[in-house]
């Protein structure tokens, strides 16, 4: 990975899978596939319309050589205009710093925005145990993979060997893509205009790493959102008990409140 190298030229659109009816929530997954990241939220098209789309890179989606949030930002707000009236976003991990640069691009599009450990080290990036994740992602993604970097990240990541050793053809590419993306260090989400547009918001850990939890309260400071943590589920938070109850509420009193 090049530090700053521009980005690539978006041409075709990204694939959403659209459910359900009612308010529409754009589900933007991580560094695993959408269907996995959110296969337990499905049950939420009961009531509201899922927009879930497969980030650049990820099948079937077009093809990318590496993950870049500003890509996913370009693509994330284009898919974001074309919803009348604007849309509820919900972002995980790597896909949740895009989802924020589109969120400050569009303000007036966005319903509520839920950040699930989304790794925007600039907003703490006074505290050394949120460098140290930081720089353990930079050192995965420029090449530095032994033994003991891969571990790391991949605990961080949630990813366990078994998935790694898995013979699925999309996560042996989201492995892939996991090992060359655009810093996150480089995410620099206008905060403020998601603030000036008094968009609800929703930070939402883990309770299983304390950097993170660093950082999640660090980042529900900066747009003033509501803090909550689920242990369970280890990083991927929306697999934990009670997310979807936690997510509903939200959503539902952001629906009130825009009304």
């Amino acid at each position: 990975m090049t530090p700053g190298r521009p980005a690539e030229p978006v041409t075709a659109p990204l694939f959403v899978d659209r459910s359900g009816t009612g308010p529409p929530v754009v589900l933007v997954h991580g560094g695993l596939p959408a269907r996995q990241s959110w296969a337990r939220q499905r049950e939420l098209s009961a009531a509201w319309s899922l927009l879930i789309p497969s980030r650049r890179g990820f099948s079937p989606s077009p093809a990318a050589h590496r993950q870049d949030f500003l890509v996913d930002a370009d693509d994330l707000a284009r898919l974001i205009e074309n919803v009348p009236g604007g849309a509820h976003l919900v972002g995980f991990s790597y896909g949740g710093l895009g989802m924020c640069v589109a969120a400050g691009r569009r303000p007036v599009q966005v319903r509520s925005l839920t950040l699930i450990e989304v790794p925007l080290w600039t907003a703490a990036r006074a505290d050394a145990s949120v460098r140290g994740l930081a720089a353990l992602a930079d050192r995965f993604a420029t090449g530095a993979h032994d033994a003991r970097t891969d571990r790391e990240f991949f605990a961080m990541a949630g990813i366990d060997r078994k998935l790694l050793e898995a013979a699925d053809d999309d996560l042996r590419q989201a492995i892939r893509l996991a090992r060359d993306f655009r810093s996150p260090s480089e995410a620099n989400p206008r905060f403020d205009r998601i603030v000036e547009a008094r968009i609800p918001a929703l930070v939402v850990s883990g309770d299983h790493n304390p950097a993170i939890e660093v950082l999640c309260d660090a980042i529900a400071t900066r747009i003033g959102g509501r803090r909550v943590r689920l242990p369970g589920a280890g990083h991927a938070v929306q697999r934990a008990p009670g997310f979807n109850a936690v997510l509903e509420t939200f959503l539902t009193a952001a629906e009130h409140r825009g009304r």
